[in-house]
């Protein structure tokens, strides 16, 4: 997994006041198969854990070869900006 530093800044930012400052990229089920999660959560005993910039990124076991050519970057448009998997692979 790779992670712009406009998504460090994103998280840092929108993560101010919380007390956990990780998130953890996870398998969830999609509409045609598996796909990325992405929640704010400590990292558990069997993840693989990243730090971009001090922040802490956590990858579950299950996740790692679906987040191999992922980036998380941020998308801006008119009216808000918000996280997208860049290059993660459709399902459908």
């Amino acid at each position: 997994m790779n992670i712009t530093q406009e998504a460090i800044n994103f998280l840092k930012t929108a993560l101010e006041d919380e007390t956990v400052k990780s998130v953890r990229i996870i398998t969830e089920a999609g509409c045609c198969g598996p796909t990325l999660g992405l929640h704010i959560a400590a990292p558990e005993a069997t993840d693989a854990i990243q730090d971009f910039d001090g922040f802490t990124f956590a990858v579950s076991s299950d996740a790692a070869t679906l987040s191999e050519n992922v980036t998380l970057d941020v998308e801006m448009t008119e009216d808000s900006a918000s996280l997208f998997l860049r290059g993660l692979q459709q399902t459908c």
